[in-house]
This record gives C-alpha cells, structure tokens and sequence, in this order.
C-alpha cells in the first residue's frame, strides 16, 4: 500500500496506523502517549495531522493508513497547535532549563552540582538528554512559557528499592499504568487523585512491594520523562552502548542488553529499541545486574594466607605459590568445585585442567545437593518457552514465581488473559495467581495424598472431589496439555515422591514439561562433565582422601570439611572459615565472555562489554596461568567439548548411584495446638552460590531472607507488624525470627526462605504455632 506523507511517497502495510507508517520511514511526528507494545488512544494530541479530504485534525496514532491518502504533519496550523498543547505541559512541568538560553554552556559545568536529588531543571533531571519533551520543545522552537507555572512540589519517593519517583515531572501520558495493564498484566498502577494533585501509583497509597509489583522496570523504560528513573544508574548520565548480552541468573537465559558508560556496566534493559520494549525480563535481570557487579564486595586483588593473616600478593607470587601446593598433591586427591555459573568454556577447560593436571575424577559443584540431581533428571524433558506459549490448558505445581522466571509467568498471565485455562496446586499467591481458572490448595501435610487423588481420578473417573474432577476433565479434554515446575518443589520433604507422581501424570496424560532451574548454566555444567553429588565428595573429603580443593567460581557454604589446601578462584569473599592458601580474583559477568546452555539445550553466546575490575582475569587465564608455571603442554581449548554439547543428555544422574526409591516421609496436619503450616524454600536467587538476597540491599528487602512471612489477615489478628520479633514452635523446635506481612502467602500458611536450606524444622510443611516475642 501507498500513501504520501509531506509530499514524500512511501510503502506501508495493511492496517498500520499513520504514526508507524511514519516512524518505519523515518518521519518524526511528535507524541508522548504513543508506544509499540500500547493499544494507541490518542490521549497527549500532539500527533495530529492534516489529510486531505478530510475535515479536522486526527492523530496519528490512531489513524489506520489508507491507499492513496495524503498526509501533512508539519504545516503552520499543526506546530501552533502542538505548541499550545506543549505549553499547557510545560506549565507544570520544571523547565527552567529547556528554554534557557545558555543550556548548553552550562553543560560543561555538572559534574557534581547534578547530583542533587531534587529536580530543579533538566540539568539535574536524570532523563536529561534522553527525554522525549524535551526533545519535541527543540523541534518545536519553543524558547519562552507563555503560561504561569506551577510547581506541584510532591515529594520525590524513594522508598522502594529499585526506582524512584519524582511525579513533579510527571505529563499524565498514562503509558506506566497501561504498559503495568496491557503487556505484563500485572495492574500494579492507576492514576490518583484528580487535577493538580494527580499522581501515578499502587492504590490505597501501598507501596509497590505491598501492592505485588514485580518490578520489572517496564514501567521504568517506557516514561518518556524523568518522572521514574532507575536508583542505580540515575546520575550517570546517557550510556555510551547499548551491548547485547544474556543474563546469567537462571536457566532461562534471557536476552538483554547492556548498557555501558566509561567502560562500566550501569544497566540492563530488554532487547530492543531501549524505551520501546516493554520487555519479560524479571527484576533481577532488569535491576540487579548491574549491582552485582558494582556494588557487592569483590576481590579485585590476589592474596596468601600468611601465618598471620592474608595479605595482597602480585599475580606471580600467587601463581608460584599453587604450582607449589598442585605438585605436592598425589594424583587422585584433589576435588574441584565449579560454579553453574561459569560459561561453557569455562566449564570446559577446568575439566580439562582437574582431568590432566590434577589428575582427578572429583568434580562437583555446591549446588548439586539434596534432591536436586532428581529434578535435573527430570527436566531434561523440558520444552521451550515458545512450545509453552502454544499450550491449550496449563497446570503448576507449587509455582512461586514472585521475583523469578519473567519470560514464565509472563507467558502463564498472557495465555491466560486470552482463555487459556490455567490451574494452580500450591500454597503460595504467585503473580499467576489470579489468572488461575482453579486454585487448589492441598490440605495441610496431605500433598502427597493429594496429587495420588488426581492419579487415582485419572485412572477410574471416580473418587475426586469437585475441583479435582474439574481439573482431570481439563487434563483428558485438552490435546496441548503443559505442566509446569520448579526447583521449589525438591525443598519440601516429600519432594522426591511427589516429582516422581507428577511423572506418572505426565505420562498418562501426554503432557510436557516446562522445568527452569535458578543457575545461568547448570545444564552445560551437567553436560559437559561427569558431576559427582556433593555428598559423595564431602564424605570423601571428611574420610581424609583429598588434600586439596579446588574452588572455582563456586562460593561453599561456610561449614566445610577440613582439608590440607583450598584455593579460592572467584569474584566474591569466600564465607567465613573456608581460609584458602591461595585467593584469585576473576571476572564476573559482562567483564568476560563465553556461553551458557538454557534449560532447553539452547547456546547462547555473549561476549565482554565492559573492562574487568581491579587485578581480576577470566577463568580460563588463571588456570593457564597455573599450567604454565607447571610447565605443561595442554591447551584449555578443546572445541570437542563444546560442540553438540546441547545434545548430551543427563546420563550421569541415572549412574551416580544415588536411591532412585522416593523417600515418603509421614507429615503431620494442623492442630489446635499447632495451626499454621510452615513452608520452607532454599534461597533461588543466587550467582556462584552468593545469596543475590543477602548481596544486594534492595533485592533483600523484596524476599526477606530469614524472615518469616504470614497473610495480612492472620497479622491482624495477632496483632502483629512487619518487623516484629516472634516465636514459631513445633513439635520439637523453637526458632525465634521477624516477621514480615504479605499477601503472597495464603491464609493459615506461613513461609520463610532459608539461605543455606538444611532446615531447622523436622518436616517441610511444618504444623507450627506463631506468637509474638517480648524483647
């Protein structure tokens, strides 16, 4: 289709409005409302044109492009329109600065006067020079205010971790509260108030975190002015690239972008044009990358344990000093531990250096405790996101996708908006929650019963009740069926027999499976190298038959077998009480690049944006550093090792000797004595097995490690606050934690994320009492 705009003939497909005709041709109409991923409602009018024939003065972005039509967007009549319109925004908006005359010799002088925190002019506001008004008052001409101003002088808010919200610059063009709505479902945002008073934000005043915001940051990306910026990077300014990248924080490997400035890492953002996607990643690929890498402790310098204590030391001295400590380990007694957060690569070449120069067959990571080999086993039959995106009835077993898993829950919520019938087993609300056709929640210590009951149903028709009935009528009637799970089921105490259930399920039904894990790469670690279970190798490390150990990338937890030699290879501190001989920073994220293998057998490769830290080298260079000194001939580059690794199933999980035999362990009910039902979850938020929660302050605040959450309902009626000390006791334990009030858990239940997950409750659900403690 043809169609004229500013005498300039261009082609345009069916069905698109006037405004992306424009834009796919690089013709600028202004517009503040207007967004790809938003339903168009011409709401700010500053994309009116003219077309002739017609009377008025349409927008664009909602004018659907017709044959032969003629359109004009810059006559005399439409700038003076648009101008009135910009004037009516500038008028309550700070700009001092747009029309000053001498804005750009003051440009020179903002080194530290624009790092104050309250918006003055554009000159401190964190959007300047990336802001969508200010550059529609430069293509206007505008150079004076015409209308009195007011300052609606709001208070900037602060108080959430991860944006802040400055609503003295807010122009109302409504794209936060759709993009929440339209695109992440998740509704979080609406206007309040009426005239001058307006502002953007969770209702009844709750804050974001309260109101069950995902902070994804969509919000964040799509505001065309300084109204909502970013805590971490606000005062740095207009990033230099924009650097494609993958993110290493759990299998699903999503794709974003990096932004860089200075050779630093200050951001991420989905892929895309950067304020035109709205984006699936969650929030700890949107906003906590970048901290990771800047703000937590690192090692950035070499260092000995000296008889008095650690000391820095020149790479050289270090080097030396393991090439002494390697060549007085025998064969054979030595173990490694690799981090799931390593690339392939570097996957690959510590095989080689434990196999050649180590000469050990001892290779683990922290990570492959408990029951989780069971659950890898299993999710080798995962399918994709997209396969997931074609399902005709969903169902998730104790799903908690708060805070995790984006491109997941963003698919559930999106199918499920569209008719797609969704149930939901568990306890705990997730941001699914409501979009679930059926939520069925199993009574109290009964979860194994309770899943044996739709077995049972599926196999005679009889014997359910109603919701379970409902639920095997959907399972049997529906061709695209999809199950869903999630590390979080292997920490309850009949995780292993309930994952084995739901494989009997799967079978009978024909359904697939959709199984992330919380590691960037555990699948390419488990593919590339013969993993034993870590309780195999502590055993033989507590029996005396290593001397030394290995760790790379891999943060242990503190309690740790005692051990002849450690060397530490990472980014982080080691815990306290592991004191290796020998500590080499390496590079993190970002500062080094490689591949990772998702949960589906997909290699996605990313490349270094951003220049290491301090003293710290990749991986790979450390270890052959490490050969050279030992005078070997052995290259870490076995492209072997890599190629077809996605492949590779997960044979080593069937051969490693652990009892495939589920262990039931008898649960006991609620009571009068003990009425709430404690679930407990391991940490799933980690990198290198460092605890993103206890690293970063504000990711911390949303998942309250070591805090016990309850319902607002049960709060109210004891009384209790957030950050009160109380007491749960069970049948024989009485732990003393704070309490933290959510509406993520249901009512009756309690929960609390453990960092190292051992458990100090006998069983998971566990029958406790709650009551307040006096200090």
């Amino acid at each position: 289709m043809k169609i004229t705009i500013n005498n300039r003939l261009i082609e345009t497909g069916m069905a698109v409005t006037i405004l992306d005709a424009a834009m796919q041709n690089d013709i600028y109409i202004p517009s503040l409302c207007a967004h790809p991923e938003l339903t168009p409602y011409g709401g700010c009018r500053l994309c009116i044109i003219e077309i002739e024939g017609r009377k008025g003065f349409p927008t664009a972005c909602t004018t659907i492009a017709e044959e032969g039509m003629i359109v004009r967007t810059e006559t005399q009549t439409l700038q003076e329109m648009r101008r009135d319109l910009i004037q009516l925004i500038l008028s309550e908006h700070p700009s001092a600065c747009l029309i000053c005359k001498d804005v750009e010799g003051c440009a020179g002088f903002q080194e530290t006067i624009r790092k104050v925190g309250v918006t003055t002019g554009c000159r401190w506001c964190p959007k300047d020079k990336d802001c969508e008004l200010q550059r529609i008052v430069d293509n206007l001409g505008i150079s004076e205010l015409t209308l009195p101003g007011l300052y609606r002088d709001f208070p900037v808010e602060k108080y959430d971790p991860f944006f802040d919200r400055d609503y003295n610059l807010c122009i109302y063009c409504g794209r936060c509260v759709r993009i929440c709505t339209e695109h992440r479902k998740s509704s979080v945002l609406s206007l309040k108030q009426r005239g001058k008073l307006t502002t953007i934000g969770p209702a009844y005043d709750n804050s974001h975190i309260d109101a069950e915001c995902e902070f994804c940051g969509a919000c964040v990306s799509v505001c065309p002015t300084g109204a909502m910026s970013e805590k971490s990077r606000k005062w740095w300014g207009l990033p230099e690239k924009y650097e494609p990248s993958v993110c290493p924080l759990c299998s699903l490997n999503c794709d974003l972008q990096v932004l860089t400035l200075k050779n630093r890492i200050v951001g991420t953002v989905p892929p895309g044009k950067p304020h035109e996607s709205g984006g699936e990643l969650c929030v700890k690929g949107r906003f906590c990358l970048s901290e990771l890498v800047n703000r937590t402790e690192r090692i950035l310098e070499p260092q000995f344990r000296y008889p008095e204590g650690y000391g820095f030391v020149t790479w050289d001295f270090a080097i030396e000093k393991t090439k002494d400590i390697i060549r007085d380990i025998e064969p054979g007694r030595s173990a490694v531990f690799i981090s799931p957060g390593m690339t392939l690569e570097e996957i690959a070449s510590a095989g080689i250096f434990a196999e050649k120069v180590l000469k050990t067959d001892m290779i683990t990571s922290s990570c492959m405790d408990g029951d989780l080999p069971d659950y890898m086993e299993m999710a080798g039959e995962s399918v994709t996101i997209e396969e997931l995106k074609n399902a005709g009835l969903i169902v998730s077993f104790f799903l908690n996708g708060n805070y995790r898993y984006g491109p997941l829950t963003m698919a559930i919520k999106s199918l499920a908006a569209g008719g797609i019938p969704y149930y939901e087993v568990g306890w705990l609300r997730s941001t699914t929650t409501r979009f679930a056709r059926k939520r069925l929640i199993p009574a109290s210590g009964k979860e194994v019963d309770y899943i044996r009951k739709i077995i049972s149903c599926l196999e005679t028709g009889k014997n359910g009740t109603k919701e379970v009935n409902e639920l095997v009528k959907a399972l049997k009637s529906n061709n695209r069926k999809m199950i869903i799970l999630t590390p979080e089921i292997m920490s309850l105490s009949n995780g292993r027999e309930i994952l084995q259930l739901i494989r009997q399920i799967v079978k009978m039904t024909g359904a697939k499976l959709f199984m992330p894990n919380q590691f960037g790469n555990l699948n390419g670690l488990l593919s590339l190298l013969d993993i034993k279970p870590l309780d195999d190798v502590l055993k033989k490390i507590a029996d005396g038959g290593v001397d030394m150990v290995y760790f790379l990338g891999d943060t242990p937890q503190e309690e740790f077998p005692t051990v002849k030699h450690k060397i530490y290879q990472n980014a982080f501190p080691a815990p306290s009480g592991l004191n290796p001989d020998v500590i080499f920073p390496t590079c993190l994220w970002g500062e080094s690049g490689g591949s990772y293998m998702s949960s589906t057998g997909q290699i996605k490769k990313f490349h270094a944006v951003a220049a290491p830290q301090g003293y710290s080298l990749p991986h790979q260079e450390v270890l052959a550093k490490i050969i050279q000194a030992l005078e070997f001939s052995i290259p870490l580059q076995e492209s072997e090792k890599i190629t077809g690794v996605a492949s590779k199933k997960h044979d080593y999980l069937i051969s490693a000797g652990r009892n495939n035999n589920p262990v039931h362990n008898d649960l006991q009910a609620v009571s009068a004595d003990y009425p709430f039902l404690l679930i407990r979850e391991r940490d799933q938020h980690v990198y290198n097995n460092l605890s993103l929660s206890d690293k970063l302050e504000g990711f911390g605040e949303l998942v309250q490690p070591g805090h016990v959450m309850l319902n607002p309902a049960d709060a109210k009626a004891m009384d209790l606050k957030n950050d009160d000390i109380v007491e749960l006791a069970s049948a024989a334990k009485r732990i003393t934690f704070r309490a933290v009030i959510r509406k993520n858990i249901t009512k009756g239940f309690l929960f609390l994320q453990e960092s190292d997950g051992k458990g100090e409750f006998e069983t998971n659900p566990c029958p406790v009492n709650i009551k307040r403690k006096n200090v």
